[in-house]
């Protein structure tokens, strides 16, 4: 297998460096996503035709979001090595089949249509392979945490805090969107708070969490406890769209609301179960600054640059050479 690069962000492997497990894990998983997010694509141009009020047209957002969040956890965790995000990608396709079954013979049984059967079908399908490969790709990860963190069991196990906590930035992120998408109760008809909640809420959510990663990356003691209070409107947030809409529950007279209403608390439960697990491995990765890892990554970092450097002049002199 090829040697990893440095790029800004960290080491990672190249796709020429991939084993065939891993090719056929992307392949299956292309397929899968790029399958469903054509009909669901398909199938959001139906409903802005016939009816762009309809909640359906929030619910194909909220696939495509979240089969856009799949494809991120497939490439960047095979290529990263990244553990935790092929579990995040199995949970995350897991919640998408289960979205389809629900959407299909409980939430909205009169809106079955031939896009929704035939979505229904490739996930139930190809769902169970993609799962099965993930697993069997990310137990064979462990190159890239070796030439990064060497053979130093207490090394390895800082570094693993850090990669969970990674993960779970991406993960809560999902989660928060997932939540504000679902806002949009009808549609393209938005009132003026469900424009509030979307201009304002994603763009919080995005760099709440990349202040989350830079937090991490420098071990930045003072920005931790930053993020953590910032953090604290996340659960307020999700806690108050609980309220609204439990007390609204009994206005409640289309079949499509209420499941926009089940599907809404279902996600704040989620977003509020991974805040809580984040912030719990917060405090495992704060207790962690100082110990060495980031010392540790930057050499890592330097060394292969200076090589790489050292490799280029010398590459670079041999071809000024004249042949006599």
């Amino acid at each position: 297998m090829g040697d990893p690069d440095i790029v800004i962000l960290g080491q990672t492997k190249t796709f020429a460096g991939l084993f065939p497990r891993e090719w056929l894990f992307v392949g299956v998983s292309l397929v899968n996503l790029l399958t469903a997010i054509g009909l669901t694509i398909y199938r959001m141009v139906q409903v802005l035709q016939d009816d762009a009020e309809s909640p359906d047209f929030t619910f194909t957002l909220l696939l495509l979001v979240n089969a856009g969040f799949c494809l991120f956890y497939v490439f960047h965790g095979v290529l990263r090595e990244r553990v935790y995000e092929l579990y995040a990608f199995m949970c995350a396709i897991l919640v998408v089949v289960m979205y389809c079954v629900l959407e299909y013979f409980v939430f909205n049984t009169e809106g079955q249509t031939v896009i929704k059967l035939v979505r229904l079908i490739i996930a139930a399908v190809i769902a169970p392979p993609n799962i099965f490969l993930a697993f069997i790709v990310s137990q064979n990860f462990g190159y890239l945490e070796f030439r990064i963190v060497g053979a130093s069991e207490f090394l390895q196990m800082l570094y693993r805090q850090a990669a969970v906590f990674s993960c779970l930035l991406k993960f809560d992120l999902q989660a928060a969107i997932s939540v504000v998408v679902l806002a949009l109760r009808e549609g393209t008809s938005i009132s003026t708070t469900e424009m509030v909640s979307v201009a304002v809420g994603i763009p919080f959510c995005v760099l709440w969490s990349i202040f989350g990663w830079i937090m991490l990356r420098r071990e930045w003691h003072k920005g931790a406890l930053v993020f953590a209070v910032v953090g604290l409107i996340k659960p307020a947030y999700y806690i108050y769209k609980v309220v609204e809409e439990y007390m609204k529950i009994d206005e409640k007279d289309k079949e499509s609301e209420e499941t926009i209403t089940n599907s809404l608390i279902a996600a704040a439960a989620i977003g509020i179960l991974v805040w809580m697990v984040l912030m719990f491995e917060l405090v495992y990765v704060y207790k962690n600054f100082g110990k060495g890892l980031r010392e540790r990554v930057a050499l890592v970092a330097t060394e292969r640059t200076g090589l790489l450097t050292a490799f280029k002049g010398v590459r670079g002199s041999q071809s000024g050479r004249r042949i006599p």
